[in-house]
């Protein structure tokens, strides 16, 4: 972003300085009388007054910034085109008010303008910028390629490493959708869910890999470095699911339809770009993203709506508040991954969310410890400050009745199997 303002304030200044230099060596004079006799059907004043050469230095700065934000040629000929005839155009209307006003300066500042930036994008900054732009334009936020544009993180063309968070959001009742919509309603279904997912996503930043009937990936971290990514995915997903909330109750009948199941998992991928005969592709690969599938899948199994990675708990630290729910099997049985659920933002909880989140990390110490009664005991308190409707606390009392039941009956200590995920 430095280095861009910079290039526009140059250009903006070099402009304006070549042409306030042109009008006052006398050079102009003989195209002005041409313009004023054509327009004004008189001769020009001898100057073109202050405000004139403020009009000359705006119009350098601000044709600087616009053909540096526009890549391709023809818009370039077309802003600058537009410029020149809305410039004569306002001659015109203020010659038959009877002020004088001369474009020529206001047209030539803004040429020289549009030539400097071309010859700037053609340098390797420009071409950078450039391709930047085209690599990540609607997967990031323009604020996020501005920014990248101006580092070094922008060349992939060698795979990195990256400390990410993943954000993973499943629609996760897509096939039966796809059984009870026609196509067309349920091709418009999942573009209102991506329109509504990328807009905040890109607004806070995030990188979006992935989006199609399947959900919507985001990364976080990746590609302009962030190191409290773990925080601002946790953030963004909690603000997502009360703006999908609020959507869903006004459109019953579309976004309504959505079971929404996110997973977040936080650590190192690795990233590079891909290129072929069809143009330039991001590869991104590693652990966080099939861990935040994972995930988004368990939900099913404990009725929880965003469900939190070991690495993305510690990393947000004490911005949230999660509970934990369960330790999934991984490929190696003795090796297992601690999940959380994620409720809220550490500085929006009351108190009394923070007392039942504790009431039910407690049940889950007793469960973990295989005792059993006090385990029961602490989840029937919480259902009773938490209601039917906490899934995850209803999973595990289902899965303490048959425990006690065995205690009455055997005699030997009841071991609890590992979860089925």
């Amino acid at each position: 972003m430095k280095r861009s303002l910079c290039a526009t304030f140059s250009i903006g200044i070099i402009a304006a300085v070549i042409v306030i230099v042109l009008q006052k060596s006398g050079l102009l004079r003989w195209p002005e009388e041409i313009i004023a006799r054509m327009i004004f059907r008189g001769s020009p004043n001898d100057d073109i007054g202050a405000g004139n050469y403020l009009l000359v230095a705006g119009l350098g700065f601000g044709g600087a910034w616009a053909m540096l934000a526009v890549a391709e040629l023809p818009r370039r000929c077309g802003l600058l085109l537009l410029l020149i005839v809305e410039l004569i155009a306002a001659a015109w209307v203020l010659a038959i008010a009877g002020v004088f006003f001369q474009p020529l300066p206001g047209i030539l500042v803004a040429a020289v303008a549009a030539a400097l930036a071309a010859g700037f994008s053609a340098t390797n900054a420009g071409r950078q910028r450039r391709a930047t732009e085209t690599l990540f334009q609607g997967r990031l936020s323009q604020t996020a390629i501005d920014r990248l544009a101006e580092s070094d993180a922008a060349d992939l063309s060698e795979a990195k490493t990256h400390e990410v968070s993943f954000v993973f959001c499943e629609i996760a009742n897509q096939a039966d959708l796809l059984e009870e919509l026609p196509p067309a309603a349920c091709t418009r279904l999942t573009r209102e869910f991506v329109d509504c997912a990328a807009d905040l996503f890109l607004r806070e930043n995030g990188y979006i890999h992935a989006a199609d009937g399947e959900g919507i990936r985001v990364v976080f971290g990746f590609p302009n470095a962030n190191e409290n990514h773990a925080a601002d995915a946790a953030r963004t997903v909690l603000a997502f699911r009360e703006r999908f909330a609020a959507e869903a109750s006004r459109k019953p009948e579309s976004l309504g339809k959505i079971d929404l199941r996110i997973g977040i998992s936080s650590g190192e991928i690795l990233a590079t770009v891909r290129k072929d005969s069809r143009g330039r592709e991001i590869v991104i690969a590693g652990e966080p993203l099939a861990l935040a599938r994972r995930l988004a899948l368990a939900n099913h199994i404990y009725g929880s709506r965003i469900l939190l990675g070991p690495r993305t708990f510690s990393g947000a630290g004490k911005e949230i508040v999660a509970r934990p729910i369960d330790l999934l099997r991984n490929t190696d049985v003795h090796n297992r991954v601690e999940v959380y659920e994620l409720l809220a933002l550490a500085a929006k909880a009351s108190p009394e969310e923070l007392a039942r989140r504790d009431r039910f990390w407690t049940g889950i110490v007793y469960f973990r410890e295989r005792r059993w009664n006090e385990a029961f005991a602490e989840f029937s308190h919480a259902r009773r400050e938490n209601g039917e409707q906490d899934e995850p606390l209803q999973w595990y009392l289902r899965r303490l009745e048959p425990l006690l039941l065995r205690m009455t009956t055997e005699p030997a200590p009841v071991v609890e199997p590992l979860s089925p995920l």
